[in-house]
């Protein structure tokens, strides 16, 4: 039971990868099969609320296969600030997300697999195409951009735009993996944890969501979202760092 467990995770997180990293670029024939065998098991359950464990000196790698992860600060007095999201096929990198005062943990049920092997074998240009080299790549880069972006969210944005400009950069997002309906974003966190996540209390967040509403944006349920005018949300977001998407086309096509 446990191996069909681990096989059934592993073909999730499989396709999950393959689908984020052909969002970047056609991937060659035989890149699919090499994503399959640079994973070991076993893969690891987390709860809510429940830290995933990442080591640095061992450059450490996680692809998420279901579930919502976080990454940021944990403070003493209990407030928290989370500077990155892992979705399914995101790739957690311990050498660049994780330090001494950073952690992940996760925000919804989860899975992860250790990617380590596959890592390695990107890293070292080993049995790998041109194609996915350079895929892994653009990845890379996007998560260092979506870093930046958030940065640029809570230093210099109001709560109006820092939130219309996360929900179309998460819709992007799952757009990428073919998991969206048209205006309709999958977004399984409280009120609490958006506030976490864009520096605001929870009260401000609230507001912020109520407004969103009433100005026919936004339709905010937990759980589920619905992006009722994107162009208007994108105008309310304040800041052109969001690329375009089509639902007439899939990622990667």
């Amino acid at each position: 039971m446990k191996n069909q467990s681990y096989q059934d995770d592993l073909e999730v997180a499989a396709a999950s990868l393959e689908r984020v990293l052909s969002s970047f670029g056609a991937l060659a024939p035989g890149d699919p099969l090499r994503i399959r065998s640079g994973f070991r098991g076993p893969s690891l359950l987390h709860t809510p609320g429940g830290a995933v464990p990442m080591c640095p000196e061992r450059d450490d790698a996680r692809v998420v296969a279901r579930g919502w992860i976080a990454r940021g600060a944990m403070l003493e007095d209990g407030r928290r600030q989370i500077v990155g999201l892992s979705l399914p096929g995101d790739v957690i990198l311990a050498t660049e997300t994780i330090d001494t005062d950073m952690a992940a943990w996760a925000l919804t049920d989860a899975v992860t697999l250790d990617a380590a092997p596959l890592r390695s074998a990107v890293m070292e240009g080993r049995d790998v195409s041109v194609r996915m080299l350079d895929a892994w790549r653009r990845s890379r880069s996007a998560e260092r951009l979506r870093l930046a972006r958030h940065v640029i969210r809570l230093g210099r944005l109001s709560a109006y735009e820092r939130t219309a400009h996360l929900l179309l950069e998460l819709y992007e997002r799952q757009s990428r993996l073919g998991t969206t309906e048209p205006g309709v974003l999958h977004l399984p966190l409280t009120q609490d944890v958006l506030a976490d996540i864009l520096g605001l209390s929870a009260v401000h967040m609230n507001r912020t969501l109520q407004q969103l509403r009433r100005d026919r944006l936004v339709d905010y349920r937990a759980g589920r979202t619905i992006l009722r005018d994107r162009p208007g949300l994108a105008l309310a977001a304040g800041l052109s760092v969001i690329e375009d998407v089509s639902d007439e086309s899939m990622p990667g096509d």
